[in-house]
């Protein structure tokens, strides 16, 4: 891995000279000759070390040292300086130079520190990686909580993760359903078994059936090998039915016979295959209605829902955003070995917004802008260009966000809402079901949200 060297000296030889024999040496290189044009640098470019001279033409090698460390810790700084002195070695260092060198320097040595931190970087950033892979396999930010309904749900839980008992998850698009049900399949005595997802909602009515139980060779034109299915696969573990509103009557009539029989029938076989599996299902819709209107069996839904569990949306658990955040940054520094941090001020005003699209939206947005800032803090001017994925199907003409500056966030994302919301309903002609499905929200979540614009348009 090649390691990006920044050179911040008034004298253009020198500053030259230094460039010249580290890039020589395999370093990544910049040159910058004074300490503004080197604070600007920073902000366009990913630098691991600065070579900083003491003194500089428009300001002082402290004020950058200051003003660079405010920024980003990640970036290791050795002070160069011909007025050398123990007090301004001390006050380097009170800053957080990494090592402090008087000119004239010696190149060989000065290549031999900054490769000394260069491999320190490089150890310190395989383990986060390594910290980073040992996390993947739970979405940890999305079971972090404070919550005290949160906290009873995981209580509640607790005492039948060991069971075989069928769960039903209910909850908005993105309150993180499958990162509950992987929670629970690892808590569970079937943890060391296959843990099987399937978005029930995302497979062809026609395609659906094969994908569940397998097929047979031959079982239909293009079928040139059998082929197992998602229970099979799922044997002795857990299978996860994602969006099990969606799946039609016929659908839902072999999936009872599977549960009360725990056997099932290839696509194109007559034989029946024994399965051991545990059933977790989630849906955002309201099952019940659906049941009410025919449209779920009620047989069914009594099999799936043994343990039913309804996941809170992210906007009625506030408390919880700002550990979820730092949470995130962390996790995407270990993934993209950075260093970024996210203001206080910035957390309050991502507080504020109801996030219809709940953890999952948030989350995006969050990596969007770690990606988008190569080191220091997010901060609020950081929303300019990120939120214009928001509105990139809305009219840009007068859109709020396009003028970030002249309005409050709040106010903005509220706008952006308001407005997918009606274009929503242009679209399905006033379907509220279809409008919130389009949107990936809740029926009655989109309900409170028209009553809440018509409120604010009455005012």
């Amino acid at each position: 891995m090649s390691y990006s060297v920044l050179v911040v000296d008034d004298e253009v030889k020198l500053c030259r000279n230094i460039s010249l024999w580290l890039k020589s040496e395999g370093f990544i290189t910049h040159q910058a000759h004074t300490g503004q044009d080197a604070i600007d640098l920073l902000k366009r470019e990913p630098i691991d070390v600065m070579i900083l001279d003491y003194m500089l033409s428009d300001m002082t090698g402290l004020d950058v040292l200051k003003k660079v460390k405010e920024e980003s810790s990640n970036i290791s700084v050795i002070m160069l300086t011909a007025y050398g002195n123990v007090e301004s070695a001390v006050n380097s260092m009170k800053l957080g130079a990494a090592d402090y060198l008087n000119k004239p320097v010696e190149l060989a040595i000065l290549k031999e520190i900054v490769a000394k931190i260069c491999e320190n970087k490089r150890v310190k950033q395989e383990n986060q990686l390594l910290k980073y892979q040992a996390r993947q396999n739970c979405s940890q930010e999305e079971l972090i909580y404070e919550n005290k309904k949160m906290k009873s749900i995981f209580d509640f839980l607790e005492k039948v993760v060991d069971t075989d008992a069928s769960i039903l998850l209910l909850g908005e698009s993105g309150v993180g359903k499958t990162a509950m049900a992987k929670w629970i399949h690892k808590r569970g005595k079937r943890s060391e078994k296959p843990f099987v997802s399937i978005n029930c909602a995302a497979i062809p009515e026609n395609l659906l059936e094969s994908e569940l139980f397998g097929y047979k060779k031959g079982a239909f034109t293009g079928a040139t090998e059998t082929r197992v299915g998602k229970f099979e696969s799922a044997d002795k573990g857990t299978i996860f039915l994602d969006e099990i509103g969606e799946i039609s009557l016929s659908m839902q009539a072999k999936l009872l016979h599977v549960i009360e029989e725990k056997s099932f029938m290839r696509l194109g076989s007559n034989t029946y295959r024994k399965v051991d599996v545990r059933i977790i299902s989630a849906t955002n819709k309201d099952i019940k209605q659906l049941v009410n209107e025919g449209k779920f069996r009620k047989d069914l839904y009594y099999r799936l829902n043994l343990v039913e569990v309804e996941i809170p949306p992210l906007r009625e658990r506030k408390e919880d955003i700002p550990i979820i955040i730092k949470q995130s940054i962390e996790s995407l520094n270990s993934k993209y070995t950075k260093d970024v941090s996210i203001s206080e001020d910035m957390i309050q005003l991502l507080s504020s917004y109801e996030w219809p699209g709940n953890i999952r939206e948030m989350l995006n947005v969050i990596e969007r802008l770690h990606i988008l800032k190569m080191n220091g803090k997010i901060e609020e001017s950081d929303l300019n260009r990120e939120l214009f994925y928001f509105s990139e199907n809305l009219d840009q003409k007068d859109d709020p966000l396009f003028s970030l500056s002249e309005v409050n966030l709040k106010k903005a994302l509220e706008n952006v809402e308001e407005q997918l919301i009606k274009k929503a309903l242009e679209a399905t002609k006033g379907n509220r079901s279809k409008a919130a499905d389009m949107l990936g929200i809740a029926r009655h979540t989109l309900v409170y949200k028209i009553k809440k614009i018509q409120m604010g348009t009455e005012k």
